[in-house]
């Protein structure tokens, strides 16, 4: 039985060892963290994250705890639509504790080697920082954005930042499914519904790295005259619920290994958050993993991997980022780009957001 090796517990990590799992293989995932904790707010699953996590077998699970994902919309801070688009195929706000107990009860924390601070790592070899040695037939790094196997460009700020927050039962009103983002200039909130009627929602503001993050009250000054589920949100939230953030990513990546060693979620593919598809796409990186390992030889894997997964992490890299210039940036950029959202036909926009949120049939592309 071949043994895969993965470092490093975030989603993507979890996920892929799931994969490996699924696939027959003997994994184990390293976590430098001494346990797990519920970090984070939440996550928007759209339906290629939902095929992703159907393939590897958590679907049901996530989608018990989750509240569903009916429409999407960017508007103005008046309210006015920018873009709207019906959602026709399952997609889902998630808690990122939800999904990772998900995950950690598929996988098994049997499988997992928590308080495991790794000091190097080779493609079938893995150095800790007690000096004890750890080998393998595939090393796979889900490290994050600065992972050990990192060697191209260091991450940088994207210029934008504030906070984030799980809000608690927001009274009688209700979103219906609808996933917002409210843009103003050189400000934009977002507010997603959670079950139980809460509310994931953020503020992110063009900022230097350096400056101290908003305060609940300074949130609330900020939403005055914004549309009222702005508004309600914020109300049903505790100062010590706001979990400041800064955006940092990296350029589209030229491959998805370094030195044989292959790369899953931000460790192969850091975006700014603005498709929402940073955890779908750690997410489809295990679908892959799993179509790959349970079809072609160990040697080919690595190449397998990169041949189907590069050019759409490399597309959404890019259009990650340039969707930052609806609320940052130059002044004449934002509204050129929101014009242009404007008249784009929507025959255009559906058949591009079609795309995005499509999972490829990872298994039928397997050479």
């Amino acid at each position: 039985m071949p043994k895969a090796i993965i470092v490093g517990g975030g989603i993507a990590g979890l996920a892929s060892g799931i994969a490996f799992a699924n696939a027959g293989w003997d994994v184990e995932v390293l976590e430098r963290a001494a346990r797990f904790e519920p970090l984070g707010a939440a996550l928007s699953l759209w339906p290629n994250a939902c095929a992703a996590m159907s393939s590897i077998g958590v679907l049901s699970a996530v989608s018990a705890v989750a509240a569903p994902i009916t429409a999407m919309q960017l508007a103005t801070r008046g309210g006015q639509t920018i873009l709207r688009r019906e959602i026709p195929d399952q997609a889902m706000m998630s808690t990122r504790a939800s999904l990772q107990d998900a995950l950690l009860a598929a996988l098994s924390i049997e499988r997992v080697l928590l308080g495991c601070k790794v000091e190097h790592i080779s493609n079938d070899r893995i150095t800790l920082a007690d000096g004890a040695t750890l080998t393998c037939d595939l090393v796979v790094d889900a490290g994050g954005i600065r992972a050990l196997s990192s060697a191209g460009s260091p991450p940088s700020y994207a210029g934008y930042g504030g906070v984030l927050a799980l809000s608690d039962k927001v009274g009688k009103a209700r979103l219906h499914g609808l996933a917002a983002e409210y843009w103003g200039r050189d400000e934009r909130f977002g507010v997603f519904e959670l079950q139980e009627n809460r509310r994931y929602w953020f503020y992110m503001r063009s900022q230097s790295a350096e400056a101290s993050m908003p305060s609940l009250a300074m949130c609330q000054a900020a939403a005055e005259g914004w549309p009222e589920p702005v508004e309600q949100a914020i109300a049903a939230t505790t100062e010590d619920a706001l979990i400041p953030f800064a955006i940092y990513a990296k350029p589209p990546p030229k491959a998805l290994n370094e030195s044989g060693i292959l790369q899953v979620g931000d460790a192969a593919h850091a975006m700014e958050p603005n498709l929402g598809q940073g955890a779908c796409q750690g997410l489809e990186d295990a679908a892959a993993l799993q179509a790959i390992v349970s079809t072609v030889p160990l040697e080919k894997v690595t190449a397998e991997y990169e041949r189907m997964r590069l050019k759409r992490a490399r597309m959404f890299v890019r259009e990650s980022t340039q969707a930052r210039f609806g609320a940052h940036g130059p002044r004449t950029i934002q509204t050129i780009f929101r014009a242009a959202l404007r008249v784009i036909p929507a025959s255009i926009t559906e058949r591009r957001m079609q795309g995005m949120q499509t999972m490829p049939d990872y298994l039928a592309s397997v050479r």
